[in-house]
């Protein structure tokens, strides 16, 4: 059956938010020596904990705003390695990090061009995320990918994150597309692979890194949107990713 809508995840599938968050990493790490200590990546996957943390179990359930969520993330942050900074240098070092991380936003490479050829073929494009709307619809419109875009669905306004099945049909729902007749790329194995094909959805793994591939459902695979003939015949079904 023809593919009629894709479903794309944003962060670090459309939106290359690795790029922009280690840019602000290397930002609080050049102005703060008692970091310059540990390698980037153990940063990166410590701050990338503490952010799925707080963001899902507390920024989507409303508990805290954005601002007050940043100044938790990086007060737990810089505890984790030791370091003693008041709420002064805490604000400091929050404020640092995401005016770095804003002026670091871009598209994933081959991202773009994608769109826009889905698009004119026909095909519905829905993006599909686990933020707050406000938030995702600045990076589409800043890196603009919000042109090759038709449709947005948070689980801010869901009510629910992936991979519960309810904001896939939701999104499904929104395309007045069957599961059938749907694909999902997305990066993260458990909520975009796992949680599309338990509701029936193609799924499309973006596997940038190269990662080994989780035990679970045989699925394409993509290391890249480029070139753009292979990516898109992966996504649509008429090629094998090899």
């Amino acid at each position: 059956m023809a593919v009629e809508t894709v479903l794309f995840d944003l962060d670090d599938t459309l939106f290359d938010h690795r790029y922009a968050r280690l840019a602000a990493l290397r930002s609080v790490r050049a102005v703060q020596p008692e970091l310059a200590r540990f390698p980037l990546t153990e940063l990166d996957r410590t701050s990338e904990r503490i952010l799925a943390e707080v963001h899902l179990s507390r920024v989507l359930t409303g508990e805290l705003s954005l601002e007050d969520s940043r100044v938790l993330r990086m007060t737990r942050f810089l505890t984790e390695f030791g370091v003693d900074a008041g709420k002064r240098e805490i604000r400091k070092l929050m404020r640092l990090r995401q005016a770095t991380y804003r002026r670091h936003r871009r598209a994933v490479p081959g991202a773009s061009s994608l769109l826009r050829f889905l698009q004119a073929s026909g095909t519905t494009v829905v993006v599909v995320s686990n933020n707050l709307r406000a938030e995702q619809e600045e990076k589409l419109r800043v890196t603009g990918l919000d042109s090759g875009v038709d449709l947005l669905v948070c689980s801010e306004q869901v009510g629910v994150t992936k991979p519960d099945p309810r904001i896939f049909r939701v999104a499904l729902a929104e395309a007045n597309t069957r599961p059938e007749q749907a694909v999902m790329v997305g990066d993260s194995w458990e909520t975009d692979v796992v949680g599309a094909a338990a509701v029936g959805i193609r799924p499309v793994w973006l596997n940038r890194d190269a990662a080994l591939r989780p035990a679970g459902p045989r699925v394409a695979e993509l290391r890249s949107f480029r070139p753009l003939a292979r990516a898109s015949a992966v996504i649509l079904g008429r090629r094998r990713a090899r």
